[in-house]
């Protein structure tokens, strides 16, 4: 089936002003060797090597590590997604806004999860029952207007950053470390900003981030064609290695993607993301992504995290946009190691 979807370049979420990025893109050293992944969930007991002067060190997460950027091979089989370890419940955040929200509960240190735009809080089940074996409290919600979330008030949307603040508050989350992937990435970079004493890391997958600079989004435009929003959605997201192996897990994420499309909701983000917003973020923060992204390819990636002050990459072999969803095992090995080191 053919959708039309919305360039996240033209995201309503995505602010529209900035300033001219300041410093040259940072290259990454080495050779692009891999180990091979274990089961996704596996309990990381060591922290990653990184390698110093650009040397490559073998890292005991299952990865290969460059100077900031970890390598992690692409898994070849894959598990259906499991039955959701994670509960079902409505939380109402103010009056006329309920969130559908998934919890795994527990007394582990809490993960919470901002989905991509093609998707809702339902589609972290790979998450959800690796990160609560690996003895963590894993949550996702959708945001306004997506699958299982009311739309909300039309002259008071809020924000992504503002919702999570008062989901927390709701859920009594002191604390928690913070994952968002895609259009969710941009909520993670406004949270940041907005209440870094919340936040334990912060980790954000294959985003543009809302990033307002003109170098960054000129080279957005550049990079989809002028028929990219006729394009269908697995072919935008997916990459062309996921596609071809497994139709089934293909299936399974045009489910998803179908079943959440968005109510017209148009939250603003509550910070302008320039360079300098981003170097001012204090929260170590992860950036990764997928090496057959076509939004995001591994540049953009490193330009990100050459503005990040306290931060770390990883990047996933044959993944594309949804690398949660396609390489769940790398993605969550990524995920546990750099949490459980910080």
């Amino acid at each position: 089936m053919t959708t039309t979807r919305p360039n996240p370049h033209d995201d309503p979420i995505t602010p529209r002003s900035g300033m001219p990025r300041r410093s040259a893109l940072r290259t990454l050293a080495g050779g692009a060797g891999a180990l091979a992944l274990g089961a996704a969930g596996a309990m990381i007991s060591a922290p990653s090597a990184r390698a110093a002067g650009g040397r490559v060190a073998a890292a005991p997460d299952g990865g290969r590590s460059h100077g900031r950027v970890t390598r992690y091979d692409a898994q070849t089989t894959w598990r259906p997604m499991p039955e959701d370890a994670a509960a079902q419940r409505d939380v109402q955040i103010r009056p006329g806004v309920r969130l559908r929200v998934w919890d795994t509960g527990g007394r582990g240190p809490v993960i919470v999860l901002l989905h991509p735009y093609s998707g809702s809080g339902e589609v972290f089940g790979y998450q959800h029952a690796a990160f609560a074996r690996a003895g963590y409290r894993s949550i996702s919600f959708s945001r306004r207007g997506f699958f299982g979330s009311d739309a909300g008030p039309s002259d008071d949307t809020g924000t992504v950053a503002g919702d999570l603040q008062l989901l927390a508050d709701a859920l009594d989350l002191r604390r928690f470390h913070l994952v968002g992937t895609a259009a969710g990435g941009f909520g993670v970079f406004d949270y940041a900003l907005s209440h870094p004493e919340r936040l334990r890391s912060a980790a954000v997958a294959s985003t543009l981030a809302g990033i307002s600079e003109p170098d960054w989004t000129a080279v957005t435009t550049a990079l989809l064609p002028a028929q990219w929003n006729s394009l269908p959605g697995a072919f935008q997201e997916l990459g062309p290695s996921y596609r071809a192996a497994n139709p089934d897990g293909v299936a399974q994420w045009q489910h998803y993607e179908e079943r959440s499309k968005p109510a017209n909701v148009v939250q603003a983000a509550g910070r302008t993301i320039t360079w300098a917003a981003v170097e001012s973020i204090t929260t170590p923060l992860l950036v990764l992504s997928g090496d057959a992204d076509l939004y995001m390819p591994p540049p953009r990636m490193r330009t990100i995290l050459e503005h990040v002050r306290d931060g770390e990459g990883a990047l996933i072999s044959e993944a594309g946009h949804d690398p949660f969803f396609e390489q769940p095992d790398a993605f969550n090995t990524a995920i546990l190691s750099f949490i459980r080191r910080r």
